[in-house]
C-alpha cells in the first residue's frame, strides 16, 4: 500500500491544487508546470483509481463525489505535514514563534521584553501579533498568550499554563468628568457613557459591588478589543472597565485616571500555550521562567 502511495505522489499533488483551485491552469501555475502536465497526472491518476475525480465541462471542471471525498483528506494531511515540517524546522533553530494580541503585547509584554532579551541574547523571539487563537493549530507559531475565562483543554494535545488573572476597574480621561456631574461617587455613572469590552456583564458586576442600585448598564458601544476600549476611554468617548494589569502606565502617566477605586475580578485570565514539544525545548522554558516571574511582580511596581 505503502508502495502504492508513493507511486501516485505526483498524482496525488497536482490532483490536490487543482482540486482546490478547480482550475488545470492555476494548478499548473500554482505547481510551475505546463497545463498538459497537470492534466497527464490527473489523468494517470483517475486511471489507476478506476474512478473520475473531475466533471470536465467546457471552460469548467467540478469535484465528483470521489474527487470531493478524496480532496478532503488530503487538503487535511498536508496541512498536519506542513505544520510538523514548520515545527521541526523551528526545532532546529534558536528562533521562537510566539503569538501574542496587539493590546497584551503593547501594553504588558514589551515593556518587559528588552530584560528577556539582554537575559538570553541567543534566544531570538519572534512576535506574532494576531487575535486569532488558532495560531498554533494553523503551525504560525510554537506557543501563544491567550485570554480565556477557562483553562484550555486539549489533552496530550496542548501544554497549558496559567500566567496571571487581573481586577477591572473604571478608567477614563482625567477631563471627562463634567461639573454638573463630579465623579464623586460611583452613583455619578448614571451620567456618562460606559464602554463595554466583551457585553454588559462586567459593568452590572461592578455597579453591584459599588453599591449603585438599579444601575442602567444596557447602553453603550461594545468594543471587543483591549486597545481600542482604552483608546475610545482616553478619547473622552466614556467610562470603561479597564484590566489593571495592562493600564498601569496610561494610570501612571496621566492619560487615565481611576475615578473610583472599587475594583472586581476578572472572569478570565492570561495563559500560556504551547505544543507538548515546544514545551520541552530549553528556549521555550527560559521564557516561561522569565514570564511566570513578571506575572508575580505587581504592574503598578513595574518600571514603566
Amino acid at each position: 500500500m505503502r508502495r502504492n502511495l508513493a507511486h501516485h505522489h505526483n498524482g496525488l499533488r497536482f490532483f490536490e491544487s487543482a482540486a482546490r483551485h478547480l482550475s488545470f491552469t492555476r494548478a499548473a501555475e500554482e505547481l510551475c508546470v505546463t497545463q498538459a502536465a497537470v492534466s497527464h497526472q490527473v489523468r494517470a491518476l483517475e486511471e489507476a483509481l478506476a474512478l473520475q475525480l473531475f466533471e470536465r465541462r467546457p471552460r469548467q471542471v467540478n469535484l465528483s463525489p470521489a474527487g470531493a471525498r478524496l480532496l478532503a483528506v488530503l487538503s487535511s494531511s498536508f496541512d498536519q505535514i506542513e505544520s510538523v515540517l514548520n515545527e521541526l524546522k523551528r526545532q532546529g533553530s534558536s528562533s521562537l514563534q510566539l503569538a501574542v494580541t496587539p493590546s497584551f503585547s503593547s501594553r504588558w509584554l514589551m515593556p518587559r521584553l528588552p530584560m528577556f532579551w539582554d537575559a538570553h541574547p541567543d534566544i531570538e523571539l519572534h512576535l506574532h501579533h494576531t487575535a486569532q487563537g488558532d495560531a498554533l493549530a494553523r503551525g504560525a507559531a510554537d506557543a501563544a498568550i491567550i485570554w480565556t475565562n477557562s483553562k484550555p483543554e486539549k489533552p496530550g494535545r496542548l501544554w497549558a499554563q496559567r500566567l496571571f488573572g487581573t481586577t477591572l476597574s473604571p478608567v477614563c480621561a482625567p477631563g471627562l468628568a463634567r461639573p454638573d456631574a463630579p465623579l464623586s461617587t460611583p452613583d455619578a455613572l448614571r451620567h456618562y457613557p460606559l464602554l463595554h469590552e466583551d457585553s454588559i456583564e462586567d459593568w452590572q458586576r461592578w455597579m453591584l459591588a459599588a453599591g449603585v442600585a438599579d444601575a442602567q448598564v444596557q447602553h453603550g458601544p461594545v468594543i471587543d478589543d483591549s486597545n481600542a476600549l482604552l483608546m475610545a476611554a482616553m478619547s473622552g468617548r466614556g467610562v470603561a472597565l479597564g484590566r489593571l494589569a495592562l493600564v498601569a502606565d496610561d494610570l501612571r502617566s496621566g492619560r487615565l485616571i481611576r475615578p473610583f477605586e472599587c475594583s472586581i475580578e476578572a472572569d478570565g485570565a492570561y495563559w500560556l500555550i504551547a505544543s507538548p514539544a515546544t514545551a520541552e525545548q530549553p528556549r521555550f522554558k527560559a521564557l516561561v521562567a522569565f514570564l511566570q516571574a513578571e506575572a508575580k511582580t505587581p504592574a503598578e511596581h513595574h518600571p514603566g
